[in-house]
């Protein structure tokens, strides 16, 4: 065979492998996308006060949600199959540094006595903000601007996802391997007992196992430890994400959770996203819980009261421009209150530095 022919034939082998890919993933793309929009979560406002052009084009602002569903956890309102806000996550990824800065918000965080004006607030907590706000039409923006109200923090974009979801997902990917950090206990409610639910150590979590973990409240100082222990399901996660799936994986669980994810990110927009997050290395994922703690506050008990010169140190260090921090009065935080068991001030830390310590502790024993 000749040289000509040669090259033909490399040149056309490579084109049909380019075609046959653009065709895999032109129908990987085509079972999908439709699947992803906004749904019950609404339409994401912009936000007048937010400085867009100020703000630049570095930082990018992902609140995630997870929205709970179970109409057995006392306190809250399930109207109009409207669910409460488990999990809030602030994700603010640093496009320049390729970073993440990752706030974690008590859901039990003391939101203020009204929702809006006229309006009072059911329980005083920011996890029924975004089901019974003033915006019943796009719920998204009740949160959206609540969080800014009380942080000064912009959403540029969302995703909600089904606290069930976490579920099917884990169940479809065969488990995750995590380390729990203690042991998960809960009290019977018939014999006043405690019962063992989850031993520390190194498991396998599947669905059922991780609602356990996550929404476990059977600590000291509930929410906040609750939190802790969160971090260390984000670590298996992402570490599993990164290490054991291929393009075919992801597809698979897209197709399998994507009917309980609303989001304001199309298809494209959520591919670019974890194209950026993939050059982010888990050392590079800074973690941190809001400062605070219990306290009874205008007639709601056991909410969280979040410290506003902490928190507000903390947002200027982690969350803001050098260039562009915010005093802690300009914050919607109140002040004055008095803890039930003391103040808990979280210094934060990386995925990297969680993931290596449930390394050392499989080592040791």
């Amino acid at each position: 065979m000749n040289k000509k022919k040669i090259i033909w034939t490399i040149c056309s082998v490579l084109g049909a492998l380019l075609l046959l890919s653009g065709a895999v993933l032109g129908y990987l793309y085509s079972q999908i996308a439709d699947v992803f929009d906004e749904g019950d979560a609404g339409i994401l406002a912009p936000n007048p006060e937010v400085d867009i052009e100020a703000s630049g084009q570095r930082f990018y602002n992902l609140l995630l949600m997870g929205i709970d569903y179970d109409p057995d956890d006392e306190g809250r309102d399930y109207s109009d199959g409207k669910g409460m806000t488990d999990v809030l996550l602030y994700l603010q990824i640093d496009r320049e540094n390729y970073t993440i800065n990752a706030l974690q918000i008590p859901r039990d965080t003391f939101s203020g006595a009204e929702l809006s004006e006229g309006v009072p607030s059911h329980t005083g907590k920011i996890n029924e903000v975004f089901a019974n706000g003033p915006d019943q039409k796009n719920p998204i923006n009740n949160i959206a601007n609540k969080l800014y109200e009380l942080f000064r923090l912009p959403v540029d974009d969302f995703i909600t996802i089904d606290m069930q979801a976490f579920k099917t997902m884990l169940n479809n990917m065969g488990g995750i391997e995590m380390y729990v950090p203690w042991d998960i206990t809960a009290i019977n409610p018939e014999t006043g007992e405690e019962e063992m639910l989850v031993p520390q150590g190194h498991h396998r979590v599947s669905g059922d196992t991780a609602e356990v973990i996550l929404r476990n409240r059977n600590y000291g100082t509930a929410d906040y430890k609750r939190l802790e222990t969160q971090q260390y399901f984000y670590a298996a996660l992402v570490k599993s994400l990164l290490t054991e799936y291929s393009l075919a994986d992801y597809y698979n669980t897209c197709k399998v959770v994507a009917h309980y994810i609303d989001t304001s990110l199309d298809i494209t927009e959520l591919w670019g996203l974890y194209a950026t997050i993939l050059k982010v290395q888990p050392q590079d994922i800074y973690i941190v819980r809001a400062p605070g703690g219990a306290a009874n506050i205008q007639g709601y008990t056991q909410v969280y009261y979040i410290d506003r010169e902490s928190c507000a140190q903390m947002l200027n260090e982690h969350f803001r421009a050098e260039d562009a921090p915010v005093p802690a009065e300009e914050l919607g935080l109140i002040t004055g209150q008095t803890y039930l068991y003391g103040m808990n001030i979280d210094p934060g830390r990386t995925l990297g530095e969680v993931m290596n310590e449930g390394e050392t502790a499989s080592s040791a024993s």
